[in-house]
């Protein structure tokens, strides 16, 4: 036992959760419920790639055995699941980045040599690429990169001082606690894990090499940063950190600033020198290279929804992977003489948060967390070390094992509702799309019962402070934030934001319908049915809250019916936008919204209602009635013409 005591128990306990991964990864059975099939017949059938991951494996493997980036053959033989379009150069499309492809591709390569010389002692594996024998063994790099990433982010916590235990013990939580976690193990075929290496290499670099202007580490710096903007574009804006350093250099010493800043602007050449293959790719299948291939609008920079990223119960970053969020606060908490690099990361984390909020699934789609955060991992590493390492000096003066033993507890519950859920999603099954509430249908049975006891307390504590002032915006129960943030009458597909569609999009708000009750504030009867299913306003006022998504201008139509008062006037965030007579029947009362807010908005019905009467079926019944709400309609506005 020499060799564990040589290696340390903090750092074998790191090495055990990487084993944990391992395992995880090597017992996980996918093959899309379809072992026998062959693959290669034109049908999608699975094995270890899924989805977006499916998409980037074919890149790899044209690039890797047809040494081309023509990807019609592969989706025709391997299947094309969402029907990918025709560029302007006649090829079909794949949109994701070229890095991931770069990177598997010598993996492809060794995989196939295995596969031919296997082959000669009979073990008859197919040759073509997309086979058990090659996915599994490129995607074993998913769990070393992985693994790579934390140790990293240890490697920087250790230098910035904050100790072996502390450090190891924000590594676990971060490789056991977080997003990482599936998509190392059971999606090992989407870029995450890798992504996570390529900007953790980078921030290590930077972090340990702090303070040097020798063109040597500006070289190094711009290698790192254009392999990590190859695997994800907007990793681009973790040079960030750069721009950080550089900046402080130059108002500490403005005299001698030329250094720093031409070093900076080296490093950003070598990016650009980096992505010509990138630029190669999209000009090749695009034909252009003037935008990104998921279409100009699927950004919004001017349209961040921030809040919702962060706090959500459909993939919310802080809410569905709570070490995320101890590990951004745990930033703050770092050592005087580590100021630079807290700067440094808090401006990095806060940029990714922002980009990843302009885009327009600010859920990633079918997601566990907040996939595309995982670019983050190495400061979160740090920032929970500094929050472990700043807690253990306040109780430094308890018996030694206390702490352990208390931080091991939290650590454990939060690793332990990781794991739970990422088990649920084991064998294939995709991750959440949709807003599917339940407060704690992850967290372990141990701790079900005190969960759920302080969420009808004070709803999901992880959600604060935006769960709070939804709430008190809109005058509603906390736990309303969970129920409503995240789901949208209109959300437009990829496939709508790539092509001319997006402005034919419609989408109805069922007031009547018995499942909207979450976003009804008050003044509402029960849903009841006739000709369609409608409320009665019961006050002169009653508001429904219709989130939005779309920063673009909307027409919106209310189905109205007169049941003793003939006049309404609509009210939008408290500003009235309608006003009209209403006749007999259903009529339907629009206007238009050229410039309609995001996230949630208050659409309120001012009626008189009418006097109290008694029904002659029950006439111990006394009815209020006002006015009938049906449905409201929303279509996009035409795009102003220029």
């Amino acid at each position: 036992m020499s060799w564990l005591r040589r290696l340390g128990p903090h750092r074998a306990l790191l090495y055990a959760a990487c084993a944990v991964l391992l395992v995880m990864y090597v017992v996980n059975e996918d093959m899309g419920g379809d072992p026998n099939s062959p693959r290669g017949d034109g049908h999608y059938r699975p094995v270890l790639a899924r989805g977006d991951g499916h998409m980037l494996y074919l890149m790899a493997r044209s690039t890797a055995l047809d040494l081309d980036w023509r990807f019609d053959n592969d989706l025709a033989r391997f299947g094309d699941p969402w029907n990918e379009p025709r560029t302007d150069t006649g090829r079909k499309a794949i949109i994701h980045p070229i890095g991931t492809a770069l990177v598997w591709t010598p993996l492809i390569w060794i995989a196939q040599v295995g596969a031919v010389t296997a082959n000669l002692f009979g073990a008859d594996i197919q040759t073509h690429g997309y086979t058990l024998w090659h996915q599994r063994f490129v995607f074993l790099s998913s769990v070393l990169f992985a693994c790579g990433a934390v140790l990293l982010g240890r490697r920087v916590a250790l230098h910035l001082g904050l100790g072996r235990w502390a450090t190891s013990y924000a590594g676990i939580g971060v490789l056991l606690g977080t997003s990482l976690t599936y998509y190392a193990t059971y999606m090992p075929s989407y870029s995450h894990a890798l992504d996570a290496f390529a900007c953790a290499a980078f921030f290590a670099y930077w972090a340990l090499t702090i303070g040097r202007s020798d063109y040597r580490r500006w070289i190094f710096l711009g290698l790192l940063l254009g392999f990590a903007t190859l695997v994800r574009t907007q990793e681009l804006a973790m040079g960030v950190v750069v721009a950080v350093e550089v900046v402080g250099e130059t108002i500490k010493g403005p005299r001698n600033a030329r250094p720093w800043v031409v070093g900076g602007a080296l490093t950003l050449g070598v990016v650009g020198l980096l992505m010509i293959p990138q630029l190669a790719e999209w000009y090749i299948v695009f034909g252009k290279v003037s935008e990104l291939p998921q279409g100009a609008r699927y950004t919004r920079f001017e349209a961040p929804m921030i809040t919702e990223l962060l706090f959500s119960h459909r993939n919310g970053w802080f809410s569905t992977t709570p070490l995320a969020y101890a590990g951004v606060i745990g930033l703050f908490a770092l050592p005087r003489r580590a100021r630079l690099v807290a700067i440094g990361l808090i401006a990095a984390v806060a940029l990714q948060v922002y980009l990843n909020s302009t885009i327009l699934d600010w859920w990633s789609s079918s997601s566990f967390g907040q996939r595309r955060l995982c670019s983050v991992t190495l400061p979160i590493v740090v920032g929970l070390a500094a929050l472990i390492w700043r807690a253990g000096q306040l109780v430094a003066r308890l018996p030694r094992s206390l702490p352990h033993i208390v931080l091991v507890l939290v650590l454990a519950a939060f690793v332990a509702t990781n794991l739970v859920h990422v088990g649920r999603l084991s064998g294939g099954r995709g991750a959440e799309s949709e807003l599917d509430f339940d407060c704690c249908t992850n967290v372990p049975p141990p701790l079900t019962k005190p969960a759920r006891a302080i969420y009808r307390a004070v709803g999901n504590p992880f959600e604060f402070p935006a769960n709070a002032i939804f709430a008190m915006r809109h005058g509603v129960p906390i736990q309303r934030w969970d129920q409503t943030v995240g789901n949208y009458p209109i959300a437009p597909g990829l496939a709508e934001v790539r092509g001319a569609r997006l402005y034919m999009l419609r989408g109805t708000w069922r007031v009547g319908a018995p499942g909207i009750w979450p976003f009804l504030v008050d003044g509402w009867s029960i849903p009841l049915i006739a000709s369609r299913p409608f409320r009665f306003t019961l006050a002169r006022s009653a508001t429904v809250l219709v989130p939005n998504l779309m920063p673009y201008g909307q027409r919106i139509g209310i189905w109205l019916a007169p049941a003793g008062t003939a006049h309404v006037r609509v009210l939008w965030n408290g500003r009235l936008v309608a006003e009209s007579d209403l006749r007999a029947g259903w009529s339907k009362v629009g206007f238009d919204l050229p410039a309609i807010e995001l996230h949630t908005n208050e659409l309120t019905i001012e009626a008189t209602p009418a006097p109290m009467r008694v029904t002659p079926e029950m006439p111990n019944l006394f009815v209020p009635v006002g006015v009938a709400v049906s449905d409201v309609d929303i279509e996009m506005l035409p795009p102003p013409q220029h």
